[in-house]
């Protein structure tokens, strides 16, 4: 029996979360300002990619963006006694951004955009900023298809993914919509449940 080669997911997911005010307002404010920055930079960085086959912004409806709902989360690491954050997730995906494989060169090209859009919040990564310390904006490139990079700057997929609800709730909330929601099934007993 054969069976047809499955396309390789190619989704782009990232994670936006902030917990103090910058220069944009606070941090529910500051990512309701900077979503249309964040869209318009992928777009760009995708033109860029497929070029001459998209030449303009205009030419590309292609993407898709499917964002989380906004979720308030306890920080996790670094000083105890910051406020919360503000978190949501990002995935896009869509026909034209398919035709580009995934590579280290552009995924570091998009990690230096979301720097620049961090900037624009208010935000300077630097050796002195406080290890998971507050942030105006914090945004965090989680995974791109299957791509694994490994460098100073970037690493892919995030490392800690695993232990991050505030990135893992909302990327099940969009994941639920597109996907259909897992049914859970009566174990009778021959499948114990952890309760803690």
């Amino acid at each position: 029996m054969t069976y047809a080669k499955q396309k390789p997911e190619l989704k782009l997911v990232i994670s936006i979360g902030a917990n103090i005010p910058g220069i944009l307002g606070d941090p529910i404010r500051t990512i309701a300002a900077i979503r249309p920055q964040i869209e318009k930079s992928i777009i760009e960085w995708n033109v860029a990619l497929n070029f001459p086959k998209i030449q303009s912004q205009n030419v590309d409806k292609s993407l898709s963006f499917k964002w989380a709902p906004l979720f308030e989360t306890n920080p996790l690491g670094g000083p105890v006694d910051q406020p919360k954050f503000i978190n949501t997730v990002l995935v896009v995906e869509g026909e034209e951004f398919e035709s580009v494989y995934p590579n280290e060169k552009a995924a570091i090209s998009l990690m230096k955009k979301f720097v620049e859009i961090e900037k624009i919040a208010g935000r300077e990564r630097s050796k002195k900023e406080i290890f998971w310390g507050p942030r105006s904006l914090d945004i965090d490139f989680i995974s791109w298809g299957g791509l694994q990079v490994n460098t100073e700057n970037l690493i892919l997929p995030h490392p800690r993914l695993s232990e991050r609800n505030f990135v893992l709730i909302p990327l099940t909330e969009i994941l639920s919509k597109t996907q259909g929601k897992p049914k859970r099934i009566n174990s009778q007993n021959i499948w114990p449940e952890s309760d803690s």
